[in-house]
Parts: structure tokens; sequence; C-alpha cells
């Protein structure tokens, strides 16, 4: 079964209030004559009077996508009939009932999906239209990309019916209205070509509201969203050992992972809430404060004489360091930019993570390390949304218990992807135990993974 997850129902939301207000806009284009509508006319032109002209006004990109790859001489090229035994095949397709296979034989291989195109061009009205693009958009909507027509077309049904039971007929009954299946094409053309940046921008997405979309880009690259499995060993373990204080410094070391000591993350949490927010707001630092409040988070003596920060960081002190170098430096951009990074409603988490690792470029010369340096920042200030990544911990844990595989690097959309898995992992968590778990709790069960193993 497919169904629209969060970043579905927000990009096709938010299409939809667009294309209900606009009949054109950067990315789409619903005025007549459609591209459809000038296909058709053009190919009665080709059918009724047979030449290379009239073809290549057929086989043309600006109203047949897929006619980019070879052009109209490259299937003129390869016909072995007269060009009027080709206008007949048009004609065979315009009235046809039912798409026929044998059409693909009488054509060389790259002009399959034209044909596909083609055949649902011809009558939208009653016929998907599949092209190398929307083939392509199947798999960000968790289908695959099939290689026959038949297939393709339950494909584009399945989808059609996630989109019309989220949003309708967004066209129907506008003066531009266009018949759902060219409605579609263009929406799964556009998920298919714009990122995400590109895709808030288009469709006035850059409101904190809308930051459910956050991690498109990387949804996209990976088909869907990461599945888990296999973890109840782990989880139970792990909840068995935490509901009888195995983490605390001070008790029995009788179960998994007991060996380390990590309710030290509960002690700091209360540090930074009864001192460290009393005085500073993360969301509204300035230049006076923001050098003072990044050394309040890393006082040594609040905390068993241990900097957290580094030690969160495995105890590499150059990026901190680096860190507070440029924030001392620049205090007035450090400011904005962590106020930003560190405050839900300023946007979506993608584009702050961004703006994060622009100004923080001087940072380590690896993007993993500055991605450590942004999240535990966010983990610190916001224990119940965000997890602090580190790559070989993630890369540890989602290689056991996902087929997902890890970026290296600064990759804001595939941390979100990451940290949405994470708050499942919290929810089951959550339901096996009575105390409140926290992404701390989460953090916590992928270091003991990490440096323990399996239990």
């Amino acid at each position: 079964m497919v169904r629209f997850g969060p970043r579905h129902e927000a990009l096709v939301n938010a299409w939809a209030a667009t294309v209900s207000n606009a009949s054109v806009g950067d990315h789409y284009d619903f005025t007549a004559p459609t591209r459809s509508t000038q296909l058709q006319d053009r190919a009665t032109k080709f059918i009724d009077a047979p030449s290379t002209e009239t073809f290549e006004g057929v086989w043309s990109p600006d109203v047949l996508r897929n006619a980019i790859y070879g052009g109209a001489g490259a299937i003129l090229d390869n016909w072995r009939g007269s060009i009027d035994e080709f206008a007949s095949l048009i004609e065979s397709m315009q009235t046809a009932t039912a798409y026929d296979d044998a059409w693909e034989r009488r054509l060389p291989p790259f002009a399959t999906r034209g044909l596909w195109e083609l055949y649902g061009r011809l009558n939208p009205a009653d016929r998907p239209i599949i092209n190398n693009w929307v083939g392509s958009a199947f798999t960000t909507f968790g289908l695959g990309n099939p290689q026959t027509y038949a297939a393709s077309a339950d494909n584009f049904a399945t989808v059609k019916d996630c989109y019309t039971d989220t949003v309708g007929h967004v066209t129907a009954n506008a003066a531009y209205e266009v018949p759902l299946s060219e409605e579609l094409e263009q929406f799964l053309y556009l998920t298919e070509t714009l990122d995400e940046s590109t895709l808030r921008t288009a469709f006035d997405m850059d409101t904190p509201t809308d930051d459910a979309f956050a991690g498109w880009d990387a949804m996209a690259a990976h088909g869907d969203e990461i599945e888990l499995s296999g973890l109840r060993p782990v989880l139970d373990a792990f909840n068995t050992a935490a509901d009888n204080d195995a983490y605390d410094t001070e008790n029995p070391r009788d179960h998994w992972g007991a060996n380390h000591w990590e309710t030290w993350k509960d002690d700091y949490r209360t540090y930074l809430e009864t001192t460290v927010f009393e005085e500073y707001d993360p969301t509204a630092l300035t230049a006076d404060t923001v050098t003072a409040f990044i050394d309040v988070l890393s006082d040594s003596n609040a905390l068993d004489n241990t900097a957290i920060p580094t030690y969160l960081l495995g105890g590499r002190w150059q990026p901190l360091d680096d860190f507070q170098t440029i924030t001392t430096d620049e205090p007035g951009e450090a400011a904005a930019v962590l106020s930003a990074l560190l405050d839900d409603d300023h946007g979506p988490i993608t584009d702050r993570l961004s703006r994060f690792n622009d100004f923080y470029a001087g940072v380590s010369d690896s993007g993993g390390e500055r991605m450590s340096v942004a999240t535990m920042l966010l983990m610190v200030t916001n224990p119940d949304q965000y997890t602090m990544y580190r790559y070989s911990m993630f890369d540890d844990f989602f290689s056991a218990f996902s087929d997902y595989d890890v970026p290296t690097g600064f990759n804001p959309s595939d941390y979100v992807l990451m940290n949405d898995a994470l708050h499942r992992v919290r929810t089951d968590l959550n339901a096996y135990t009575d105390t409140t778990v926290t992404m701390l709790d989460v953090h916590t069960l992928l270091w003991i993974y990490h440096r323990q193993g399996p239990p």
C-alpha cells in the first residue's frame, strides 16, 4: 500500500494552493493550448499530410518531453517503413482503446517512453501521461520505476489515487481546467526536476508551518523515508537497563551497556534549564551575549569538571575551538546564525543548518564534524526534537537496522531523514517504559550500540 507521507502532503498541498490561484507559474503552465492539445493538433496534421516536417512537429520537446532523447531525426532514421506507414501508426495510437506493446517493436528502445508519453497526450482524459521524469518520480512516492507500460500505468494510477485523496482535481472547474492526467504529469515532472529549495520558493513554502517538508531532497534521493527493522531486542535491552538505573554511575552493572554512565545527559539538561537558559535565550542571542552563551555551555565546573560539548564530540577539541573562534571574531553574525539554528519558528531546519554550514565553513575540514557541532547544539537546547549526529555512531546503527547508507559530509536533508527515523525509535521506547523518553535517551541508545554492539 502506498500513501503520501508528511513531505508528500506538504508539497501537494502547497502545489494545490498555488495552482488553484494561477494558471501559470515558474515551473508549470496550464494555459491553453497545453502541451497535449498542441500535440494532438500536430498529430492530426501529420496524419493528414505525412512528411518529415509535420512529424518534426509531433516529436518535438515543446510538446513531448521525451523527444529530447534522439529527436525526430533519430526516430525517422530508425523507422524502416514509409512516412505514410508512420502516420498510420500514430493514427492507430490516436484511436486505440488500449496501449499495444507491439508499437514498441517498430522503434528503437530509446523511443519507448516517448511512445508512452505520445499515447497519453493523444487522449489525456482517459490515459496516463508517462515519460522518463514521471517514471523516476514514482520512486519518490515509494514505488518502483517499471520498464513496461502496464506496470508504469498501474503506478500512475496509484499515485493519482493518493493525489486526488489529498487535493482532488485542482484545476477542475477553473477557466484553465486540464485533464487530471495532465495536471498530475506536471506535478510529477517538477517533483523530479526541482530541488527542495526551488520547490519552497515556487510554492511559498518558506514559512515554519511547512517544516514538515524538510528533508525532501534526501527522501527523493533515497526513494522513501528510512524504514527500521530488527530493533526489538535492542529496545527491550535498553529499556530494561534504563528502568533498572543501569546507566547511573552508582548502580550495579549487570545490564546491556551498563558499563556506560549516561545519566550525566539529564544532569547537563538540568544545568542548562536552571542556569544557562535562565540567563540566555538561545533563540535571541546578540553580539553582546553569544560568546558568553557558548562559554557557559562549556563550563567544565558545571558538571563533574567535564566540558560537555567537547565530551559529546568525542574529545575532539579542535572543531569546538574553531567554532568558538569564528563566533568571537564575528559575534553579530554568529548570534544571528545560532539564534536562527536553535529556533524552530525560524524556518525549515534544512535551511537553518545550511546557513550554519555557510557561516561556520572554517569549522574543521570535515563537513561531518561541522554537522556534529550544529546538531550537538540542537540536541542540548532542544532535546525533545533533535539528536546529535556523529557519522560512525549513525552509520553503525542504520547499517544494522536499515538499508540506508549514511552519507559523509554536511547533509541537512539526510540528517532530517535520520532524525525522523530516530523519533520513531523514541516512540517505540516510550511505549514500553513509564519514564519520559527524550532524544537524549535515543542518543544514549545509539552510543551504547556503537560502543557495545548488540545485546
